[in-house]
């Protein structure tokens, strides 16, 4: 399993660690709230006829003052997926890392290009 909190760099938006708030075999729940704004970040793996999926999700919600009716607010939603569709038995963690990083770069997120973290390799190797 992932660590708990989830460090956060303090380079993006929520600049802290995010705490478990639900913790199962395969799928782990996180979740922060910063500024009024809550993001929770779901970590999920399952297998099916030898292909592993890893499901890297991020929801952010917000309350917001209506356009419409500007007295009244809203709550405002986002979700984000990455999800690594893959066979168990030809394809190893290593390559999925550097289809990773390849996936990052035609995104043109440079800092993102030379990925070298500890914590994609851990997903890509089932931990949540």
């Amino acid at each position: 399993m992932l660590t708990d909190p989830l460090p956060i760099a303090a380079s993006y938006v929520t600049a802290a660690d995010m705490p478990a708030i639900s913790r199962e075999p395969g799928k782990s729940v996180y979740q922060l709230t910063v500024a009024g704004v809550r993001y929770t970040t779901t970590i999920q793996h399952s297998t099916n006829k030898g292909r592993r999926r890893s499901n890297v999700r991020l929801d952010v919600n917000n309350i917001v003052a209506d356009p419409y009716v500007p007295a009244q607010n809203v709550e405002d939603t986002t979700s984000i997926y990455l999800v690594i569709d893959r066979s168990e038995r030809l394809v190893t963690d290593a390559n999925v890392l550097v289809y990773l990083k390849e996936l990052m770069g035609s995104l043109d997120i440079a800092a993102f290009a030379n990925l070298t973290t500890t914590r994609a390799a851990q997903i890509i190797g089932g931990e949540s």
